[in-house]
């Protein structure tokens, strides 16, 4: 026992003798100066240098991998090629200087790479066209891009576009790491530009490709003008200071078909438009709203929310503006919710949920029924457009990531109740079954002789709540 103790104590005076270890130093933040030539499109010259990279392997997206060329890294004042699929410099892991060359015609087509619009235009995400190491070290990227200047005229032939965060000078431009995967479109061609300021906002309109549109170049600006006011109403100004959107012309098409927003680097929009689609329809049109409506929520990994969220409030503002009617409305929305319930015996928790209907639709039904909830628990004075207001004075545009516990937390504050919170429990993990025929009737949403819901009974028990939510008022 006493040797025991002997032993004991011997170890806690050796241990006292040494000071405790301190934590490994934080390696400096990685940074990548990229100089990127982008007057021809169909060979983006990038010149790279990485100081603090962390890795020895460069990393190309795998549908630019057949489009690639003379990428070789800088030794000893001779230019070494490298391997494109398997990209291993030593030297890039501290401090290194490499080339490569991609040909956006030859990049493998989706929506998640690259649009080309004719042989001379292309639209692409960030990661479609910057190399980065592997794993992505913690920093950012600068990029400057040779002949581009600030666009002021429509017409002007500037080559290359993008929604990333603007630098010191009109042509250079920033991307955190972070950001890298969720960063802001770009285009590369014949491209014409066109600033207009709406909202308090600054939005730099971006036409790709020479293709005739049937809106003219006023008739753009307005129609973004007017989007611009519509979701203002929502959150009181555009929710972003600057943005850049992406009119990319589809041949035939009478409609706006597709749009997507990419903003963690700056906020951006494609907009894929029919080339018959004239001033007269814009007010018809969901897409661009719908997009806009994004870039006032931050970006979350819970896409049933980010998306529920636009698909709900764009005929919403769309009706506060009087785009709309009220029966329209209420109407298309009593026949698209039932697509967001799925049939018996199915999971109902929206969290297990990912087709195009539990993310858009489920979605929108959860954010409908809590708009319908913070105003009942509230005597309709608070409702789901101060949780938006709340959140976005609070820097939570879709520039910025955001947990779902920041956003609970913040939805709290913003209507003193716990509305949300619930609702995440209840429909999103447990997956409880919505009554949705009680909640439209109690609405007073009513099918009409046609067994359409065409007629509105301001009788109803909710109607109250109801004609809130068409008008925006208490």
């Amino acid at each position: 026992m006493r040797r025991a103790a002997w032993v004991i104590a011997g170890f806690v005076a050796c241990a006292a003798r040494h000071e405790a270890p301190k934590p490994a130093a934080k390696p400096p933040p990685a940074r990548l100066e990229l100089r990127v030539d982008a007057r021809d499109a169909h060979a983006v010259r990038a010149l790279a240098h990485f100081t603090n990279g962390g890795s020895a392997r460069l990393i190309f997206q795998d549908e630019t991998l057949s489009a690639l060329s003379d990428v070789a890294v800088l030794r000893e004042g001779a230019w070494t090629p490298l391997d494109p699929k398997n990209a291993v410099a030593a030297e890039c892991a501290s401090d290194c200087t490499f080339r490569y060359t991609i040909d956006l015609q030859q990049v493998e087509r989706s929506f998640e790479s690259v649009v080309a619009v004719g042989p001379d235009a292309f639209v692409a995400p960030s990661p479609s066209w910057i190399a980065h190491p592997a794993p992505m070290p913690d920093g950012a990227f600068d990029i400057a891009i040779e002949g581009a200047e600030d666009p002021s005229e429509f017409f002007s032939r500037v080559p290359f576009a993008t929604g990333l965060r603007r630098g010191a000078r009109a042509s250079t431009f920033t991307l955190p790491t972070r950001d890298y995967y969720e960063g802001s479109f770009a285009a590369f061609g014949h491209l014409r530009h066109r600033v207009v300021h709406a909202s308090g906002a600054t939005i730099e309109a971006v036409v790709v490709s020479d293709t005739p549109l049937a809106l003219k170049e006023d008739e753009i600006a307005t129609w973004i003008e007017d989007d611009a006011k519509c979701i203002s109403q929502l959150y009181g100004h555009f929710p972003v200071p600057r943005a850049t959107i992406f009119i990319v012309p589809i041949d035939g098409a009478e409609e706006v078909v597709f749009g997507k927003v990419l903003s963690l680097g700056g906020a951006s929009i494609m907009a894929l438009t029919g080339t018959r689609f004239g001033a007269s329809n814009t007010h018809g049109d969901w897409v661009l709203v719908h997009e806009m409506t994004h870039l006032g929520f931050p970006t979350m990994g819970v896409r049933w929310l980010t998306e529920g969220l636009a698909t709900y409030y764009e005929p919403i503002l769309r009706t506060r503006i009087g785009w709309l009617t009220p029966r329209a409305t209420w109407a298309a929305l009593a026949r698209s919710f039932p697509r967001g319930i799925p049939p018996e015996g199915a999971d109902l928790a929206l969290d297990k949920r990912d087709s195009i209907d539990d993310v858009y639709w489920g979605g929108a039904l959860f954010v409908f029924m809590l708009d319908l909830e913070i105003r009942r628990l509230t005597s309709n004075q608070k409702s789901f457009d101060d949780v938006v207001r709340y959140v976005l004075a609070r820097g939570g545009d879709a520039t910025v990531s955001w947990s779902l516990d920041e956003l609970v937390d913040a939805a709290k504050h913003a209507t003193g109740t716990n509305a949300l919170a619930d609702f995440v429990e209840r429909f999103a993990v447990k997956g409880e079954r919505v009554d949705l025929a009680k909640l439209l009737a109690d609405l007073g949403i009513k099918k009409g002789p046609e067994r359409d819901f065409a007629i509105l009974d301001d009788t109803a028990p909710l109607a109250a709540l109801r004609r809130s939510i068409e008008t925006g008022s208490r």
